[in-house]
């Protein structure tokens, strides 16, 4: 995570991962669900809690080891009060 300073603000850029955006990129929510072995509206709880497991990622990521994960975290401007 990068920080710039605006005065007493500290601008933060974090990163997020786009579920939903690699849910859709590997065929819906069914075809994730039946790709990581686990319950058809699964991945719709991972959208909607906007996070997903490690257990998950490895299981995507060894069906399909092509796939760039890293392709799917965006950058987030996050500005406010420095919390370190």
């Amino acid at each position: 995570m990068s920080t710039e300073k605006y005065g007493d603000l500290k601008k933060v850029m974090k990163h997020e991962l786009n579920i939903a955006k690699l849910v859709r990129d590997l065929g819906g929510a069914t075809k994730t669900a039946q790709l990581c072995n686990v319950v058809r509206t699964a991945p719709y709880g991972w959208i909607r809690r906007g996070f997903i497991s490690s257990v998950v990622l490895e299981k995507i990521k060894t069906a399909k080891p092509k796939m760039k994960i890293d392709l799917y975290f965006e950058e987030v401007n996050d500005i406010g009060k420095d919390k370190t």
